[in-house]
């Protein structure tokens, strides 16, 4: 990991669009969960009648999250591509947990927007692209996801029709075209993920080797620690007492 550069991503978009099954997949691919667990979380989520849920629980630890089917907090995960050592940050969607969302895209380098191809742009699609660029992320990439679950099935007509609504959304609030990069992918069957799979119309790049063309911008090392806060509390005796993380 030490001879990598590092890379802090953040996973954003609309509620159930599948940041966390994203997460849970790229994670599977690249080695950092095993497949005995997942298996284990299927029958779980099976006995619970939430069997398509399996692989975001990878992610999605707290019970609530669990009944609710929402991420609710900011959750940290680790692994490698080619070229990067990678924390990856999955935020909520919902918009209750907003203030969680701006928590963990401050941290980031560079974003991945998850837009499930059949529902297309949503209102927190928007929220989110425009807090990721207020918050200076200048690199992002935009997995319309659920490919496979278009009518019919990966359906390339539908690809373009959300890409260019999200073209239209990110250039509205800042981005360059340089700045974005499309993939059609399934989180929940894993095409296009590591492996091309079922979307043979595509010849661009897998999600992985994607992330493999973000830059890792300069660290301001120079200025003065700056961490984002989350939460501020008044204690009795003590005064104001700001929380967050580094």
């Amino acid at each position: 990991m030490a001879d990598k550069p590092h890379l802090n991503l953040v996973i954003i978009g609309h509620v159930d669009h599948g940041k966390s099954t994203l997460v849970g997949r790229i994670l599977l691919e690249t080695g950092q969960f095993p497949q005995h667990m997942l298996d284990k979380y299927k029958e779980e989520a099976k006995a619970k009648g939430k069997e398509s849920f399996a692989l975001a629980w990878i992610f999605d630890n707290l019970k609530e999250e669990r009944e609710r089917g929402v991420t609710i907090d900011v959750a940290h995960k680790r692994f490698n591509t080619d070229k990067y050592y990678i924390t990856i940050i999955d935020a909520p969607g919902h918009r209750d947990f907003v203030k969680n969302m701006i928590t963990g895209t401050s941290q980031a380098d560079a974003a991945v927007l998850v837009v499930a191809a059949p529902d297309g742009v949503m209102a927190q699609t928007k929220e989110h692209m425009f807090l990721a660029r207020t918050l200076g992320v200048k690199q992002m990439i935009v997995a319309i996801n659920k490919i496979d679950d278009t009518k019919p099935a990966y359906d390339k007509s539908r690809y373009e029709a959300v890409k260019a609504d999200v073209d239209k959304l990110a250039k509205s609030v800042g981005y360059k075209d340089d700045q974005i990069q499309y993939v059609p992918v399934s989180a929940f069957v894993g095409d296009n993920v590591k492996e091309k799979g079922k979307v043979d119309w595509w010849s661009g790049d897998t999600m992985l080797k994607a992330i493999d063309k973000f830059d890792v911008p300069e660290k301001p090392t120079n200025l003065p620690l700056r961490w984002p806060i989350q939460d501020v509390y008044t204690i009795k005796g003590v005064g104001t007492v700001p929380v967050g993380k580094i």
